[in-house]
């Protein structure tokens, strides 16, 4: 997102939570994005992308963060996308689009030679979202997406052995290796499935979940927050387990939201089109109130991820990137307490911060 980040984003540049955009559509920031600036593991250890496009795995000294930068090592160089499974694996898309497992030494478990150990899992990779290491959803510079598999364990051919799931996608957010939401570049979002287990059958089955959608995150097959091409945010709900009626049954959340994290269907935080990020609740388990109960977290926000209601990484418009913590169990004082992790990290679509001229989006998520 130039206003969204890191988190996720979506089709308008909104950071959402959970879905990945392909890398030559900037979206809302969400959460499990491909091409994020920053995945914490934690509160002691995260994975920072450096405006230089390094990247690295940084660390607290005695639980705290605040020596800027702090003990790290690099994981790897020219990366426009990653996606750590632990602190000695991660999946990792270079510059030249190729998509890579990559490990740490085996003995030693720390990330010391660069490029590290790694095999390559495909080529010409617009987006991917990982499943598990031995599975992949991997999205083509041709527009096609694909679901694929590593070979007794290990990935290196290339392409590997895959399935074909969908074309002319915008960005998605897998549930797993057989349900997957789909945002197409019509702006229509659909809930598939593959057929007994398999995807293949094109186009899959599924439902049309919702229409002008910008951003989205799914908590599972029934309900799905929205942000729609008016910037509002909508939680959506199927209809007897399933979706199809346009729009679903609803309530709003809020407007003027370009990045969103939900933690779950009462507690989401929304940033707004001011940069301001809030931690916002349902009344009674239902939203419909706008805006709804909410503290303010922090200003001058580009991306976020948040490890619950009182803990946060915040990445600023500086790009300078934050863990910040709630008092006493509630948000309200602006910055709130915290550390600063580093300095100059990648923040796409700002002027002044490295950016891939193959149009790696503009934010996290926005991803």
């Amino acid at each position: 997102m130039p206003i969204l980040r890191d988190a996720q984003f979506s089709r308008s540049g909104m950071q959402i939570d959970a879905s990945v955009e392909l890398l030559d559509n900037p979206t809302y920031q969400t959460d499990e994005r491909d091409t994020m600036s920053f995945q914490p593991l934690g509160t002691l250890d995260v994975y920072v992308l450096g405006s230089d496009l390094n990247l690295w795995l940084e660390h607290s000294v005695n639980g705290k963060f605040g020596q800027v930068p702090p003990p790290r090592e690099q994981v790897d160089g020219n990366v426009i996308g990653f996606r750590a499974l632990s602190s000695t694996e991660a999946v990792v898309l270079g510059l030249d689009r190729n998509l890579w497992m990559e490990h740490a030494h085996s003995a030693s478990r720390v990330w010391f030679a660069v490029p590290p150990p790694r095999e390559q899992v495909d080529g010409n990779v617009n987006g991917f979202h990982v499943v598990d290491e031995n599975t992949i959803y991997v999205a083509g510079s041709d527009g096609k997406l694909w679901l694929e598999h590593s070979i007794n364990g290990k990935f290196g051919q290339v392409p590997p052995p895959r399935e074909l799931v969908e074309v002319n996608l915008s960005f998605f957010q897998p549930l797993d290796e057989n349900t997957i939401y789909i945002l197409f570049l019509d702006g229509n979002l659909w809930l598939e499935h593959s057929v007994n287990g398999k995807f293949g059958q094109f186009p899959p089955p599924g439902e049309q979940v919702d229409g002008n959608v910008a951003g989205f995150q799914a908590l599972d097959e029934n309900t799905v927050y929205v942000a729609g091409s008016d910037g509002k945010l909508w939680l959506e709900h199927s209809i007897n387990g399933k979706f199809g009626q346009v729009p679903p049954p609803r309530e709003q959340v809020d407007g003027n939201v370009v990045g969103f994290q939900a933690l779950d269907e009462n507690t989401v935080y929304v940033l707004g089109s001011d940069f301001k990020l809030w931690l916002e609740h349902s009344i009674n388990g239902k939203f419909g109130q706008v805006p709804p109960p909410r503290e303010l977290v922090d200003g001058n926000v580009t991306s976020f991820k948040a490890l619950d209601q009182n803990t946060i990484y915040v990445l600023g418009l500086d790009g300078k990137l934050w863990l910040e913590h709630s008092i006493n169990g509630k948000f309200g004082q602006v910055p709130p307490p915290r550390e600063q992790v580093d300095a100059h990290v990648f923040i796409p679509g700002i002027p002044g911060t490295a950016e891939p001229s193959s149009g790696v989006p503009n934010a996290n998520g926005d991803t």
